[in-house]
């Protein structure tokens, strides 16, 4: 008996350890089953070609970070021109997303408790359980986005607003490390903060 129970609370422990409460720029859209199996998720939002574009982009800059690295160590200068030449065409994918929604840079951001598998946020309507929803998260400053599908596990009224978690539906192996590398980065963010400042720090 207190093996399970050791066992159980190590599972707990290491969940919550993968969870975080984060500011994103959140949206979602109701969906149906059918939808939710067959369909792509960027297809239900209409300016989801933009944050793609970004996407691409990172994941471009993430493959040729070890070559960037080789060729800056043989020679610097061309190693520098070449991260320009990176951030340039980064500045550019920016503007897209941008001119394509002028209120990207203005849109609030939202509270919600994330980890690798699901979410749980705070909505004004009520979503049933079991059913579906597109989710659109994009990571700030980076704008890195995640897009996917997610199922409904509860939903609970709370005052004027509705609590609900989601559980993540047909997510691939990108947008799990993309969750996975925003969690760490996000907890190496919160334990900076946390630290004690020494002597002599501002």
């Amino acid at each position: 008996m207190s093996k399970t129970t050791n066992k159980s609370s190590t599972s707990a422990d290491k969940r919550d350890f993968f969870r975080i409460s984060h500011d994103v720029l959140f949206d979602y859209k109701v969906t149906d089953t059918f939808c939710a199996e067959n369909d792509q998720p960027e297809d239900v939002f209409d300016d989801s070609a933009s944050l793609g574009l970004i996407n691409e982009l990172r994941r471009l800059d993430r493959d040729n970070v070890q070559t960037l690295r080789l060729l800056t160590e043989k020679n610097r200068l061309l190693g520098d021109y070449l991260q320009m030449l990176s951030n340039k065409i980064d500045l550019i994918g920016r503007h897209t997303l941008f001119a394509h929604d002028a209120e990207s840079n203005s849109k609030p951001t939202t509270r919600i408790n994330l980890s690798e598998d699901g979410l749980a946020f705070h909505c004004d309507r009520m979503l049933y359980k079991d059913s579906y929803i597109a989710v659109r998260l994009v990571f700030l400053p980076s704008y890195s986005p995640v897009i996917t599908f997610a199922k409904v596990l509860r939903c609970n009224q709370k005052e004027d607003k509705y609590q609900v978690a989601v559980k993540f539906f047909r997510l691939n192996d990108a947008q799990r490390q993309e969750l996975s590398r925003q969690i760490m980065k996000a907890q190496i963010h919160n334990r900076k903060k946390a630290r004690p400042k020494t002597q002599g720090e501002t």
